[in-house]
């Protein structure tokens, strides 16, 4: 972990040294500055799902449940990566009539960003990801599907234990500590859902978690 977490930040003290001492034009800035965020968020997103696991898994963590809709959680998630990502086509396919589901959003919605977050990542080349939503008797069905390296069949069982990484040694993917997956298995449990994948190796990957139905009742606001 403080392997994961020490990268990101030299990177980004090397890039802020350097501009604090020489002269770098204003093209070279941003190109230094849009580097420095990218690492910023990196660091941001490895210590808040550290720190969110850790806080699942001793029982603290407090879920606020209600009545939500999904598809706007698929939306405000999706907006994020589209303007972080150049070379992925970004899109939303949510049956209509889709039902409110009985969830935390934003626990939820941070399993959407986790999902969409790998996708992007273990499709360098880029390609389309889409984020579906539908029923499926009871449950809702959430979806992320894109169309980049996939997963041998080996590596399905362990992905979503917590600290395992896939071997992208040879495929110089950006490295994690493999917390991701793992809070997002804890946070869909946590929902009475369930959570896996289907993958080809060199076709792609699909992630789905499940989601009970809510009764009834008045939709909770979108989560800040």
């Amino acid at each position: 972990v403080s392997h994961e977490m020490r990268t990101p930040l030299t990177a980004i003290l090397g890039f802020v040294e350097f501009m604090l001492n020489n002269e770098v034009d204003r093209e070279q800035q941003i190109d230094f500055l849009r580097t420095v965020l990218q690492e910023t968020e990196r660091l941001n997103e490895l210590i808040s799902n550290f720190l969110d696991l850790q806080r699942l898994q001793a029982e603290i963590g407090q879920y606020q449940f209600a009545v939500v809709e999904i598809c706007p959680l698929l939306e405000q998630a999706v907006g994020q990566f589209q303007m972080t990502s150049q070379k992925h086509i970004l899109q939303i396919e949510c049956s209509e009539g889709l039902p409110l589901a009985k969830a935390d959003a934003r626990r939820i919605l941070q399993v959407i960003k986790n999902l969409v977050s790998n996708a992007v990542k273990y499709s360098p080349e880029g390609g389309e990801i889409v984020c579906a939503a539908r029923q499926e008797g009871g449950m809702l069905l959430i979806s992320v599907r894109d169309q980049g390296m996939g997963i041998a069949l080996a590596e399905r069982e362990r992905i979503f234990e917590q600290f395992y990484r896939i071997d992208d040694s040879e495929k110089r993917i950006p490295g994690g500590i493999g917390l991701g997956l793992a809070l997002v298995r804890e946070v869909v449990r946590a929902h009475g859902g369930r959570v896996w994948l289907e993958s080809e190796v060199g076709a792609g990957s699909t992630f789905y978690f499940s989601l009970p139905i809510a009764a009834d009742e008045q939709v909770d606001s979108e989560p800040t």
